[in-house]
């Protein structure tokens, strides 16, 4: 059974799934500089083998679908990796909104505000969102990770050893973070350098690493994404040069039709 949660302007999540995620961690990822949300949340997709639980929904979207092996998804997808115990009891299950869109910059404080209303009404206990800081240059070696954190989030940075952040942070990131201010739910923002030109998959995969002392149940192995690297980001900048072509066409006057897209 499907069920629709209606919150702000014309932004709305549709659950497909309607399941308990209490107790779980989401991760955000939208394409940012490098695109390191969008290729974390990627791979965390499918090397947990998550199962698709919602979408996001608004007509201020760009009219854009994903294709998968012929299916059509949305362009803002929630998936949930499956509940993991401990034999002490604990257990860790981890949730992540990923976007192959860049949402207008008017939308992103409803945006920011639906993402957290979803994810309080589903018992998920803390968020994760992950941006890109643009370098001119590609880093050698590990890519620098700074954190920034609502009040809520703030005695996660020293418990965990997360290097505190001074500074502005901007997008759906910023959005989040401040329709956080009061809220209890712990909302943490992992920044990572970023090349500005290109998909930075071993930022990523720093980003990865970083999380994963918060869900330290789940196996998440960076070292198949550092060594495929290459597909991943050749994988992901397709997806956008496509949609950015499409979206070209579109403000130009051209015919849409299914295009380069319909293989």
């Amino acid at each position: 059974m499907v069920a629709e949660l209606a919150v702000g302007a014309d932004v709305r999540i549709v659950d497909t799934r309607d399941e308990s995620l209490k107790g779980a961690m989401m991760v955000v990822g939208f394409p940012t500089h490098g695109l390191v949300g969008s290729v974390a949340a990627s791979y965390l997709v499918h090397s947990l083998d998550m199962a698709p639980i919602a979408y996001m929904a608004s007509e201020e979207f760009p009219p854009t679908v994903i294709m998968e092996e012929g299916v059509v998804s949305a362009p803002v997808r929630f998936y949930a990796s499956k509940l993991v115990c401990g034999i002490e009891g604990s257990c860790d299950q981890l949730v992540v909104c990923l976007s192959d869109i860049q949402p207008p910059v008017q939308m992103l404080h409803r945006l920011g505000r639906v993402l957290l209303d979803w994810a309080e009404r589903k018992g998920i206990q803390f968020v994760v969102a992950v941006e890109g800081q643009p370098i001119e240059n590609e880093v050698q070696g590990d890519a620098r990770v700074v954190a920034m954190a609502n009040r809520a989030a703030a005695p996660l940075l020293e418990r965990y050893g997360f290097q505190a952040a001074n500074g502005v942070v901007t997008g759906l990131a910023g959005g989040l973070l401040l329709g956080a201010i009061q809220r209890v739910t712990p909302v943490l923002c992992l920044v990572a350098q970023a090349h500005k030109d290109y998909p930075d998959a071993r930022a990523a995969a720093k980003v990865i690493e970083t999380i994963n002392p918060l869900v330290p149940l789940l196996v998440l192995d960076t070292k198949p994404l550092r060594e495929k690297a290459r597909q991943i980001e050749a994988e992901v900048r397709k997806t956008l040069q496509q949609t950015k072509k499409s979206m070209s066409r579109m403000r130009e006057g051209e015919a849409e039709g299914p295009g380069e897209m319909y293989r």
